[in-house]
């Protein structure tokens, strides 16, 4: 057995660093499975074991009856083509100047707001909500006026958990710690597994914010090849867990934002493996998972036996930023995450609890993001077709399989930098590429928010920005 353990990683190495050197080219079929299993003297099983961690990995198509190709250079965007040129070093991050530069103009009231991503309240049940949390202050004035325990209300809990119902390994509420927001949980989840100085593990690109809150904590950020489709590169990561790399490893598995990929259900089940094989813990941000827009998938979280992953999730995009209410299930760490989250913010406001609580009792929410997922996967289709049709040839557009983002490609050697300050200039926001990565890429991409419904405002505007960078050019 141990034997064909070692075959398998090294055979699977060998074809990758083959595929990723050139030796065969994108769309080019590899050896057949009978003409490895002699080449190496192995089973066929083996062979199809490589095939099948190498497709996981994002660098082939295994097709039926027709032999496994290296992946096409139409299905792997050069962001992810690259996967092997730069080096896996971590980096000191240094971007909130940048970052926070590209965030303000968002509180312009006369902008059109396509950068920061969020849904638009035109698609939030806000008179709904509105009323039930007048409601709620009226008859529970107590509870609304005292404070909660940090594990959260019950009654909120409860139905946190109940959606925990089809996971392989379900929560219960004794799992559960409320907390301001999903920034709050990672902040906690960061502080609870990991030290000044550490390296953790991210997805490149990835959420700004996870990289301005591993500057401000001072942590360092090990960045790890994400394919557009099937997330972040296992082989990459499983060398970082082996090398001692990384102290933990922040992801996304269900809309990744920017991205918008949604992992394989056996991916997300081999990460959580890995996890607990290494001792390497995983901060899971789920903040988008709600909005995945088709069946309900799961977190990895879901198949976590051995505790390694700490949950992180609010319903900021999901139904109302404003509240700021998120939770987080950190697994074995639960006790000293507590422990922080006590001198941190001791506890969350009751009443966006009671609401939240009462929403979901009665079956609203549920039916809420049944329509919103709708909504959203319509936005999302409208926008990215419009960019498609109004930008410069060669532009290429991720299709994003949950939450509201569009993750852009402008051709060549476009700055999206200067995309961003001459859409200001005309009352439009985006946000440019950089920002995602804390290493010198991703210059010439941006972020798109499709969360708006596709008025003639927002087809005018997205129209404008195709129009200035065809002038870029």
């Amino acid at each position: 057995m141990a034997r064909d353990l070692f075959l398998y990683e090294n055979i699977s190495e060998h074809l990758r660093n083959h595929i990723l050197s050139g030796n065969y080219r994108a769309g080019e079929r590899l050896p057949s499975v009978r003409t490895l299993s002699r080449l190496f003297n192995v089973s066929i099983n083996t062979v199809i074991q490589c095939f099948r961690k190498l497709e996981m990995d994002g660098l082939v198509d295994v097709r039926p009856r027709s032999g496994a190709f290296v992946a096409s250079s139409a299905r792997m965007p050069a962001a992810n083509a690259d996967i092997a040129h730069f080096p896996l070093l971590p980096v000191e991050v240094s971007l909130s100047e940048d970052i926070f530069n590209y965030m303000e103009p968002h509180l312009e009231q006369q902008l059109l707001r396509l950068g920061i991503a969020l849904p638009s309240p035109q698609i939030m049940p806000i008179e709904r909500i509105l009323l039930t949390l007048r409601d709620v202050t009226r008859k529970q004035p107590l509870e609304v006026w005292d404070y909660m325990h940090p594990h959260g209300h019950q009654r909120f809990t409860h139905q946190l958990v109940r959606r925990s119902l089809n996971y392989p390994i379900p929560l219960t509420p004794n799992d559960v710690i409320v907390t301001n927001g999903c920034m709050e949980a990672l902040e906690l989840a960061l502080r609870t597994v990991t030290r000044p100085g550490d390296t953790v593990a991210v997805e490149t690109p990835t959420y700004y914010g996870t990289l301005v809150a591993l500057e401000v904590m001072q942590r360092r950020a090990l960045e790890i090849p994400t394919h557009y489709r099937d997330g972040i590169c296992l082989y990459s990561l499983e060398q970082a867990f082996k090398h001692g790399q990384v102290s933990a490893c922040l992801i996304s598995c269900n809309a990744q934002n920017p991205l918008g990929f949604t992992m394989p259900e056996e991916r997300k089940r081999r990460l959580v493996e890995l996890a607990t094989r290494y001792s390497v813990p995983v901060i899971e941000n789920d903040i988008w998972g709600e909005t995945v827009y088709a069946g309900n998938a799961m977190p990895a979280k879901a198949y976590d036996e051995a505790g390694m992953v700490l949950y992180c999730t609010s319903f900021s995009k999901s139904l109302i930023p404003g509240i700021r209410l998120g939770w987080v299930a950190p697994g074995r760490f639960h006790h000293r995450l507590r422990e922080l989250k006590q001198i941190s913010s001791i506890t969350n406001a009751s009443a966006p609890q009671l609401l939240m609580a009462r929403l979901m009792e009665s079956g609203f929410y549920t039916q809420h993001i049944q329509q919103l997922r709708q909504h959203l996967a319509n936005q999302s289709e409208a926008a990215a077709a419009l960019v498609r049709s109004s930008f410069p040839s060669g532009t290429r557009v991720n299709t994003p399989t949950g939450g509201c983002v569009l993750w852009i490609e402008l051709p060549g050697r476009m700055d999206s930098r200067q995309l961003f300050k001459q859409a200001m200039a005309e009352g439009i926001h985006i946000f440019p590429g950089p920002v995602f990565s804390a290493g010198p890429r991703y210059g010439n991409y941006f972020r798109l928010n499709a969360g708006n419904p596709m008025s003639q405002q927002i087809r005018q505007a997205i129209e404008r920005l195709g129009a200035i960078a065809d002038n870029l050019q």
